[in-house]
């Protein structure tokens, strides 16, 4: 009777020990991830397999998500500061209408503004790529996709760095917002969406976070023809998809949507209409080469064929 209750305490124990053991190597594991935090991104630099834990997805608290409005952006920020010049510069972009001025393109990016459907997000800095802001973004766009659908049609996330210190080419540019995205699949708490390829070169791939797909877009300073990209400051604007599905949901409101945005790119740019402006899964083609559009009519590279990788 007492061995047998002693090989239970042994059981016990031993189960005991090991739950510490595995415990202490997941508390180590946790103090790596973030002790690399701090080292943050190095621009034109790849993170790297080892950067895998710089954001872990333990570090997303929904309470801490800053998500504002157009009034509170209007109301927090004095005119004069960075946010509201580049606030002001990106109103006045998007409602440019009238004579003697360019209708802005995406059309749709204007009336949801004008309709307040539209959330904003401000950086810390210029470089998209900091760690400190990827978890400023990641933050409010999952809180952001987890409320989207009562914004209105025409929703967005815009998010708006501060003005650059240094003058950036716009492979420059772009390259911070690849690390960006990496960066929010690195801390993304969900996994990737089983029926969206994650090769970045596939026709049917899309980006994701939280779950869903998302459509974004890097506007630049640096963009000086392609005015359609151009920005006073870093820019992105992400998109639920489902916002361009219910846009483009039949061949006739497809074709109606992408004649009227074109025939507007073709008098704002001053340069041709991309070639990589292609329909969502044409043979050939992939969405990643539209997110980030070069100055002159020439694909941009993603550095990353999978973002988990």
């Amino acid at each position: 009777m007492q061995l047998a209750i002693n090989a239970v305490l042994f059981v016990i124990a031993f189960s005991v020990f090991s739950n510490i053991t595995q415990f202490r190597k997941t508390i180590n594991q946790l103090v790596k991830r973030l002790r690399s935090i701090t080292h943050g991104f190095k621009l034109g630099a790849l993170p790297s397999k080892q950067d895998d834990g710089i954001l872990p997805h333990e570090l997303l608290p929904a309470s801490d998500a800053e998500l504002l409005t157009r009034n509170d952006v209007e109301g927090r920020f004095d005119d004069n500061s960075w946010q509201g010049l580049a606030y002001h510069d990106f109103r006045t972009t998007i409602l440019a209408r009238g004579k003697g001025m360019n209708t802005f393109p995406c059309v749709y990016a204007t009336m949801g503004y004008r309709s307040g459907d539209h959330r904003f997000v401000f950086l810390e800095s210029d470089n998209p790529s900091e760690p400190r802001n990827i978890r400023k973004v990641a933050l409010a766009l999952a809180e952001y996709l987890r409320i989207s659908t009562s914004l209105g049609p025409n929703t967005s996330l815009v998010i708006i760095g501060a003005p650059s210190e240094k003058e950036r080419t716009v492979e420059e540019h772009n390259r911070t917002f690849w690390d960006m995205l990496r960066g929010l699949r690195i801390c993304d708490p969900k996994a990737w969406p089983r029926d969206i390829p994650q090769d970045t070169e596939d026709a049917k791939w899309t980006f994701c976070f939280s779950g869903e797909p998302v459509f974004p877009v890097m506007l630049t300073p640096a963009h000086q023809e392609r005015w359609s990209r151009h920005m006073s400051v870093p820019l992105i604007a992400m998109q639920p998809k489902w916002v361009l599905d219910n846009l483009l949901q039949t061949p006739e409101k497809r074709k109606a949507a992408q004649s009227k945005v074109r025939n507007l790119l073709q008098k704002y740019d001053t340069i041709d209409i991309s070639p990589d402006l292609t329909d969502y899964g044409a043979a050939g083609t992939s969405e990643i080469r539209q997110l980030c559009l070069q100055d002159k009519n020439e694909s941009v590279h993603c550095p990353y064929r999978n973002f988990d990788s």
